[in-house]
């Protein structure tokens, strides 16, 4: 476990970035507020780069984390002054993905990201030996660094290429469930919202459930029982987090792209968390929904975690957060499972009527 100094802008949530720096095995050995991260030449104020630069030093770490965005000429610039690793809130939870995936497609869409996250500190390090400056913790001279520079961009397409053939496969598959006529219930939520562990309850799996951020980075589907003779299949993806760049998402957009497809989306909120926190955490899963064209008539919101927060409590979140179509669960105690099924067929047979209502047979005579 690497050892690491965090800095973290007052106001923003600690146990938040606490939490991804442990499932990113850092071990916090101090926290420094910070007033504004993002500005000036190292991303944090003159005075308060080189505070944080002498206690790294003196703690004997392995890295600063800024938990915020940093550009290219920034953490150069921090990593300079302090003479030791700079991590960011992109890089750390790259990090984290790096840990966690297990496929092949996984971990290609993580390669996706990781180069397009490097591509920009490329350039600014070719910048910076062109300048005969050797920038922190770098020793690379001009031809390696751009040599390395193109290996990347053509890596890029490589995998881009490798990644649209696992998209076409997965269009095959969701062609061959329309054939089926078998309706498929997608999870969704924020990292951490026990998704996986309602994955298990209403699968009868037992994927691992961690409780580390981002325990699931692929689609893994199974068929679900919903009463009587009918049936689903349940597929779990990625979970959100606020502030996901763009090449993120988009490296992810293959397997995100399944709750577009999907006949409902399960939104599971913790709702036992901090009414801020829950807030917060809802409103960027339903920005992520909205971005992926996930229509709001197909989306149950999904209360978990009753056990910790009681159910006035959760019913105290749902008319806090505008919530009109919702179920209350304990996907760890296994509490409201009926319920949830039973609202999921209300929302299948609302679609099926819908269809037949829209089928150009339906106005035959």
């Amino acid at each position: 476990m690497r050892r690491a100094l965090l800095a973290v802008e007052r106001g923003v949530d600690e146990s938040e970035a606490l939490e991804l720096m442990e499932s990113a095995d850092y071990e916090v050995v101090e926290i420094v507020p910070v007033r504004k991260i993002g500005e000036g030449r190292t991303g944090i104020s003159t005075g308060k780069a080189e505070e944080i630069s002498e206690r790294a030093r003196e703690a004997g770490v392995d890295a600063i984390a800024v938990y915020g965005r940093l550009s290219s000429s920034q953490a150069f610039n921090l990593m300079k002054e302090s003479g030791v690793d700079v991590v960011d809130r992109d890089k750390l939870i790259l990090e984290i993905f790096a840990l966690r995936a297990r496929t092949p497609e996984a971990k290609l869409q993580v390669k996706m990201a990781e180069l397009t996250y490097e591509l920009p500190r490329l350039r600014e390090l070719i910048r910076r030996v062109r300048m005969g400056e050797q920038p922190g913790l770098y020793g690379y001279g001009e031809y390696e660094v751009e040599r390395h520079y193109d290996h990347v961009r053509k890596l890029r397409i490589r995998i881009g290429r490798e990644l649209r053939k696992y998209s076409r496969h997965r269009e095959v598959q969701r062609q061959g469930r329309r054939r089926w006529g078998m309706p498929v219930v997608s999870l969704a939520g924020y990292t951490g919202a026990g998704k996986t562990t309602l994955f298990n309850a209403l699968s009868k799996e037992r994927r691992p459930v961690t409780g580390h951020a981002f325990t699931t980075l692929t689609t893994t589907t199974r068929t679900m029982w919903l009463g009587g003779d009918r049936h689903a299949l349940l597929t779990d993806t990625v979970g959100f987090l606020s502030g996901l760049p763009h090449y993120m998402i988009e490296a992810f957009k293959s397997t995100l792209e399944e709750l577009k497809y999907a006949d409902v989306v399960l939104l599971v909120v913790d709702a036992s968390e901090d009414p801020a926190v829950v807030r917060r955490k809802y409103e960027t899963s339903m920005e992520i929904l909205q971005e992926l064209s996930v229509e709001p008539p197909r989306i149950l919101q999904v209360l978990n975690k009753v056990d910790r927060a009681g159910m006035d409590g959760a019913v105290k979140v749902a008319a806090e957060l505008g919530m009109r179509d919702y179920v209350v669960i304990s996907a760890k105690e296994r509490l409201g499972m009926d319920e949830l099924r039973r609202n999921v067929l209300r929302i299948l047979e609302a679609e099926e009527r819908q269809e037949a209502t829209a089928s150009p047979e339906a106005g035959a005579v």
